[in-house]
């Protein structure tokens, strides 16, 4: 029989209590015996949520402590993150712990970003260089044929519990995942954006996962085997980012590499702006002014951010590109002092800081964000009177 609506809510009502009791107590957890035993049962409710693609629920109780306790949130949004991106495998009669992990690039480019379904070749390379440099000994993996924009990656936790799950059965067939294009949606072009491979990592449960966790190895290790893996895995793609310039991020649990490109993403995407005007304008180091502030929204339904408004000195009443800084939680005031120094170190002509706060403006039209111009007002970005006579150079 159809269950109501009525009940159906009544039921994820109850469940999301349930959460928030749970991660309530273990947010005044006073011993780490206490704290074991709060995750447990928190990580069995989540595990049962996302095992039958329910994480109303979840989300709920995340909404509820966002308003009510910070640390019980953070301790949810935590173990919920851990749940979605990991999860328990059968491989040859025994149990191996699988996790999600996110290969991030920056890039940016006059053209459009790619998007594209990678070759045998790029896929195989790919692994032989995460066994190579990454992974322990006994470990497995399998990636994903597809290179991600973020607006193609899952974003529900039962979704990501949904694609580690897939990815784990490719692990466990010694596949490669295969992606269909048509199904995903078309991501948002930008002149700067991240780009993601999507891999699992499996090993027997109590196993390392990476080599510098494996005895005898120097847990320092570390830092010099992802140098190595990023800096060979951009020659394996460098075919696939024809026409961009781009960075690769060390690859990281899903969760976690997102939030680190996101952070990483704000000053590559201010060097891109700066760099793309001077590459199609031919605009000199002198030639661009900036002017930046704090955009929020008044009824806090948006997160904060910094706006940078990028103009030619000749008419910086007109703002030529724009940038937008995520907040990210982080300090306004810190935040504006970070812009800044990247500002300066990009050798503007001059940078003007706004200390009055702006409205999160959008354009009627576009949709497009507005920026901020040297006299402190909010206006479109539009192309210099040169783009109109300049034809499209290539990046190399």
């Amino acid at each position: 029989m159809r269950r109501t609506r009525v009940s159906s809510r009544s039921r994820q009502s109850v469940d999301a209590q349930g959460l928030v009791k749970l991660a309530r107590r273990l947010s005044e957890s006073g011993s780490r015996l206490e704290e074991q035993l709060w995750q447990r049962r928190l990580i069995e409710l989540i595990n049962d949520r996302l095992g039958r693609r329910n994480d109303d629920a979840v989300d709920a109780a995340l909404e509820d402590l966002a308003r009510s306790s910070q640390p019980a949130y953070d301790d949810l949004a935590d173990l919920a993150e851990s749940c979605a991106e990991s999860t328990t495998i059968d491989i040859d009669g025994q149990p191996h712990d699988t996790l999600l992990i996110a290969l991030p690039l920056l890039a940016w480019s006059r053209y459009r970003l790619p998007t594209t379904t990678l070759t045998a070749a790029v896929c195989d390379s790919l692994r032989a260089h995460l066994s190579g440099h990454l992974l322990a000994r006994d470990a497995r993996v399998a990636l994903a044929d597809y290179l991600f924009s973020i607006d193609q990656l899952p974003e529900a936790f039962a979704d990501v519990r949904r694609q580690v799950e897939l990815l784990g059965d490719a692990v466990a067939e010694g596949l490669t995942l295969h992606v269909d294009a048509k199904k995903l949606r078309e991501p948002v072009a930008m002149l700067a954006d991240t780009r993601y491979v999507l891999i699992a990592i499996a090993a027997r449960q109590g196993a390392p996962l990476y080599h510098w966790q494996e005895s005898g190895v120097d847990p320092d290790s570390k830092a010099g085997a992802l140098s190595a893996f990023s800096e060979q895995v951009a020659s394996v793609l460098q075919p696939v980012m024809t026409g961009c310039r781009f960075r690769v991020l060390s690859p990281n649990a899903f969760h976690a590499a997102l939030r680190f490109a996101d952070r990483e993403l704000r000053e590559f995407s201010l060097e891109a702006a700066v760099s793309y005007l001077k590459l199609a304008y031919d605009f000199g180091p002198n030639a661009i002014t900036a002017a930046f502030g704090v955009f929020e929204d008044p009824s806090g339904n948006s997160g904060g951010e910094v706006r940078v408004g990028l103009a030619k000195t000749a008419t910086d009443d007109d703002v030529i590109e724009g940038v937008v800084w995520p907040l990210l939680g982080d300090d306004e005031e810190q935040t504006m002092e970070d812009v800044d120094k990247a500002l300066k170190a990009l050798n503007l002509s001059k940078a003007v800081a706004h200390a009055h706060r702006f409205p999160l403006e959008f354009c009627d039209d576009c949709g497009a964000p507005m920026f901020p111009n040297a006299a402190g007002h909010v206006v479109h970005a539009e192309p210099p009177e040169e783009a109109e006579d300049r034809p499209a150079a290539p990046l190399h």
